[in-house]
């Protein structure tokens, strides 16, 4: 009987095992973390790529954009979003002052008003927009989709351009 006591004494002496947590390794990868997700929220500004075909023209503007509406112009398409709204050709041969299919969708592109800012839609912030205008549109075509925009009630627009170096 000694002998199984003995035994049994020996078995739990190899059972103990250390349950200590090794904390280094952990707050290594933490630290990694938070000064990954701090590199990308202090970016700033909006991250903007213009549609394929758009050449923005150059400035030396220092400010960052902000995040907007877009509307972009290329050689070819009017586009809200992703989405051709318009040729080209067709809104420069048109004796109209506006565009009208662009007029048609922007509205649903409007943000709607979250429940934060309350029951007066008249002293909401204006929706700020975005115009990618290739660098050789006729400055015509310019001219009817900022006025598209400010009959539709975008008083804020703003025009994309390429930081020189």
């Amino acid at each position: 009987m000694a002998r199984n006591v003995s035994r049994r004494h020996r078995a739990r002496a190899g059972l103990k095992a250390s349950t200590s947590v090794n904390l280094i390794s952990m707050m290594d990868i933490l630290t990694v973390l938070l000064l990954f997700l701090l590199k990308s929220y202090s970016a700033g500004g909006e991250v903007m790529v213009p549609q394929p075909g758009v050449k923005l023209p150059e400035s030396t503007a220092e400010s960052s954009p902000q995040a907007s509406l877009i509307i972009s112009i290329d050689g070819d398409a009017i586009r809200l979003g992703s989405e051709k709204v318009a040729s080209v050709a067709d809104v420069v041969a048109s004796g109209d002052a506006g565009i009208p299919s662009l007029a048609e969708r922007l509205p649903a592109a409007a943000p709607t008003p979250s429940a934060t800012e309350g029951a007066a839609p008249e002293r909401a912030k204006p929706t700020p927009v975005t115009i990618q205008g290739d660098r050789n549109i006729e400055y015509s075509l310019l001219r009817k989709v900022m006025f598209t925009l400010s009959q539709s009630g975008y008083d804020n627009v703003s025009l994309a351009v390429l930081r020189k170096a």
